[in-house]
């Protein structure tokens, strides 16, 4: 089940320069920290005038959709819920 979120958070992002990729790698949200392993969904929003990311993430037991405002390069956790890896 997924929860509406939308609070700040914190993250830490890591840069690949060859591939000239940029993703989430760490969320720190109500104290706690969660390690990204796999991002799922990126794209990009146009709100207004202001870019946004959105990055669909999970820890392997959560899932976070999380987004990022291009003008103030503020973070926002939108949606939150429980992971459910694909059934192999």
């Amino acid at each position: 089940m997924m929860t509406q979120i939308n609070e700040s958070v914190s993250v830490d992002l890591l840069s690949n320069h060859k591939t000239g990729k940029v993703y989430p790698w760490v969320i720190a949200w109500r104290g706690r920290k969660y390690t990204i392993i796999n991002i799922g969904l990126h794209h990009r929003i146009q709100e207004g005038r202001v870019l946004c990311h959105v990055f669909s993430v999970t820890d392997g037991n959560t899932y976070f959709k999380v987004v990022l405002n291009t003008e103030t390069l503020q973070w926002r956790l939108l949606e939150i819920g429980d992971f459910h890896a694909p059934s192999s």
